[in-house]
């Protein structure tokens, strides 16, 4: 049962692999898509802090919680909004909404938090943070093999080969990223349900 919550972002992973891989099988908007999916993954890590500690207080009402995770989220919105636009990706925004939903139907289908769930979840994002600057910073400094993704695939999906941006200039490097960022978040979901389990 714990190896199930790996799923998720194994699969993840596996997919921008194949968009890395393969990005002209699966169409320019995809690779486009994938390319970005790091970059939200930036602003859920950011909102995850906030949002572990907000939804698991068991102090507060389940109301005064909704509110402060909806209040939240609008301002993560906000700027996912921005940076949506400037790629023309609306799907970040939609995205973002859902996980946004999935977090507040959560504390209404769930019971009172306990201070275990609220440690987890902060535990899970300090390794997220980790892993993400890790994956960031060594797909940045090493060599990346470029795979299926030719200056051609590149041109295509409107990044631009002589910009300063390292993504942009090289976009394999953030699907690089992107997979061994999931990749080892995945593998430590069933280490952190175990813990959770462990402390009743």
């Amino acid at each position: 049962m714990f190896l199930l919550k790996a799923l998720p972002e194994l699969i993840s992973a596996a997919i921008l692999f194949a968009l890395w891989a393969e990005p002209q099988r699966f169409g320019v908007e995809w690779f486009k898509s994938g390319v970005l999916a790091l970059l939200l993954e930036f602003f859920v890590i950011h909102a995850s802090g906030f949002m572990a500690v907000l939804m698991y207080d068991p102090e507060t009402p389940k109301a005064k919680r909704s509110l402060q995770i909806a209040g939240l989220g609008a301002f993560y919105l906000l700027f996912i909004g921005l940076c949506a636009w400037g790629f023309d990706a609306s799907w970040m925004v939609w995205a973002f909404a859902w996980l946004l939903g999935s977090k507040l139907a959560s504390i209404w289908s769930g019971g009172t938090p306990r201070e275990i769930d609220r440690a987890v979840a902060i535990g899970s994002w300090a390794l997220a943070v980790a892993v993400y600057l890790g994956a960031v910073g060594l797909t940045a400094t090493v060599d990346v093999p470029r795979l299926g993704v030719t200056d051609a695939v590149r041109d295509a999906a409107g990044f631009d080969g002589k910009s300063e941006g390292l993504w942009e200039a090289e976009p394999w490097r953030a699907l690089a990223g992107a997979v061994l960022y999931f990749a080892v978040m995945g593998l430590s979901r069933p280490l952190f349900a175990r813990w959770r389990s462990a402390a009743g």
